[in-house]
């Protein structure tokens, strides 16, 4: 017999701040809420000068806040699950397990999206040089297919998909407003892009212009694999 001994969500934040620490120059500057479901806690993290201090507690000046559980976290803290996983949406107005909010009266802006998105894909990974781990394990299912986002900064998104038998990636009629591209990697299924479908395998990629339907899908009992991008404005 022996007793597991969790790291407490403190400890949890602290060493990501430490990881954080040698990632930043000291022009960057935020400061973040945590807000810990199941314990109901709160913690704050504040950037500033090239140092990250880690503090019990709401701050009132919070750029913005993040809601989360202690089991989600530690997923994170374990690199059994990225942030950017944790938070991936179909729609805005889904919930996620690790949910992010504007303080009330602020406005979201692209300066808000930039260091969000900086803050959220490098303090959570404590790894240097960063590490994600793909595979199903590591997912969750947005906009029907097992998805791990990769890298994702102003005009640009990626992540890994993964669909299986049964699944359809996006509803049908779904479009953006930039171009994207499908990179497959494992298995063969179909793609629908604009009115044609056509039987797609690994070792292709295709691009989808923007405004353009596009759903993936597969009838083989074996997953279809692929890495997806966009960029440009609005991406």
């Amino acid at each position: 017999m022996y007793t597991i001994i969790y790291m407490n969500t403190g400890k949890m934040l602290q060493e990501m701040a430490k990881s954080f620490q040698k990632k930043i120059d000291e022009k960057f500057a935020l400061i973040v809420d945590f807000e810990i479901e199941d314990t109901k806690e709160m913690w704050h993290v504040v950037v500033e000068k090239g140092e990250v201090r880690v503090t019990k507690g709401r701050h009132n000046k919070s750029g913005f806040r993040f809601i989360t559980s202690t089991e989600t976290l530690r997923k994170i803290y374990e690199g059994k699950m990225t942030a950017l996983t944790a938070a991936g949406k179909s729609k805005v107005s889904d919930s996620a397990p690790l949910d992010w909010r504007l303080p009330e009266g602020i406005k979201f802006s692209s300066i808000h999206m930039e260091k969000a998105l900086f803050f959220i894909q490098h303090f959570f990974n404590r790894n240097i040089p960063e590490k994600i781990l793909l595979g199903e394990e590591y997912s969750r299912v947005v906009h029907g297919g097992h998805a791990i986002p990769l890298y994702y900064h102003s005009g640009l998104r990626s992540a890994w998909y993964l669909v299986k038998k049964g699944e359809l990636l996006n509803e049908p009629g779904e479009t953006n407003p930039f171009p994207q591209a499908f990179v497959f990697i494992e298995g063969e299924g179909f793609a629908k892009i604009g009115d044609k479908k056509i039987p797609v395998k690994a070792n292709e990629s295709y691009y989808i212009p923007p405004n353009i339907e596009h759903n993936v899908w597969t009838e083989s009992d074996t997953p279809l694999v692929f890495i997806w991008f966009a960029w440009g404005e609005g991406a």
